[in-house]
């Protein structure tokens, strides 16, 4: 993100001084004009905790020690003799910064207003540790504390419709803002915690998704499970602003956004702000401007 960041900032740099010589005037023709984006995105850390595995959220830690049969495996696993207990779950998850390609339209109006839409995809992960107390000991000795990791991975889908206002600053550069209203999808892929014992070659993982039709796993029992689909529909709005290159019939357009809204996971519906940088290609007369 840091890198498309500073590329932005070289390519307004650059673009201004070269435009600031040219004589001729590249207008947008009326009409609609598509295009394609580039981008990293940060959204906020607020809705990451999610995946924290802790009980007040609806896949938790707490699912899979309650199993007998799970709990015996990650007992075997961690060559215990008496008790294993989850003593530590993370409370400032984040995401990883996502890269974020999408589609974009505009219906251009005149030289200064365009009515536009986009569609943008993401695949969020965030990552922390989950803590294990093996055979607790008495109170003064050191216990024996085990972490592994925990993680989540989510899909989004943001739509945005907004207003587009350009502003002329030389022949072959505008400056734009975009404002209006964003209507997002989110589905939960995983949210698992993974534990390897001193004996394992690798790693084992354990969905906190309970998506066993008599609630529980039971090995060796052809268990059923169903499709759980978590997450749904939020709302919110945004901003947008960059600049124009206009290059014939093709448009680069360097710029960031911001979003202010919700997501729909269960216990995390508070309005919240995400913000990304992007690179735009625009091309003109795709169905016949004027």
């Amino acid at each position: 993100m840091k890198s498309l960041f500073i590329t932005n900032a070289l390519l307004i740099s650059l673009f201004f001084s070269f435009n600031a010589s040219s004589q001729q005037v590249f207008e947008t023709p009326r009409g609609w004009q598509f295009g394609l984006n580039f981008g990293y995105y940060n959204p906020s850390k607020y809705t990451a905790n999610y995946f924290n595995g802790s009980d007040k959220n609806v896949n938790n830690a707490k699912f899979v020690m309650s199993n007998f049969y799970w709990y015996q495996e990650i007992f075997q696993k961690l060559i215990a003799n008496d008790t294993i207990l989850v003593s530590g779950l993370p409370s400032n998850m984040r995401y990883k910064i996502s890269l974020m390609p999408g589609l974009y339209g505009q219906l251009t109006l005149n030289n200064q207003y365009a009515v536009c839409f986009e569609f943008n995809y993401m695949r969020l992960k965030t990552q922390d540790a989950i803590t294990f107390e093996v055979d607790p000991k008495p109170y003064g000795t050191l216990p024996d504390l085990r972490m592994f990791t925990i993680r989540g991975v989510e899909e989004r889908v943001y739509i945005d419709l907004g207003i587009k206002r350009s502003f002329r600053v030389s022949g072959r550069t505008e400056l734009f803002a975009i404002g209006g209203l964003n209507l997002n999808n989110t589905k939960v892929l995983k949210s698992s915690f993974f534990v390897k014992g001193p004996n394992d070659l690798q790693e084992k993982e354990y969905s906190m998704i309970n998506n066993y039709i008599n609630g529980q796993y039971v090995p060796n029992s052809n268990s059923q499970t169903v499709n759980i689909y978590q997450g749904g529909i939020g709302f919110g709005m945004y901003v947008n602003g960059g600049a124009t290159f206009h290059f014939g019939d093709i448009l680069l357009e360097p710029g960031i956004n911001a979003h202010w809204l919700n997501i729909n996971l269960e216990g995390y519906r508070k309005f919240k702000p995400g913000a990304g940088v992007y690179i735009r290609f625009l091309f003109n007369n795709l169905l016949g401007g004027d």
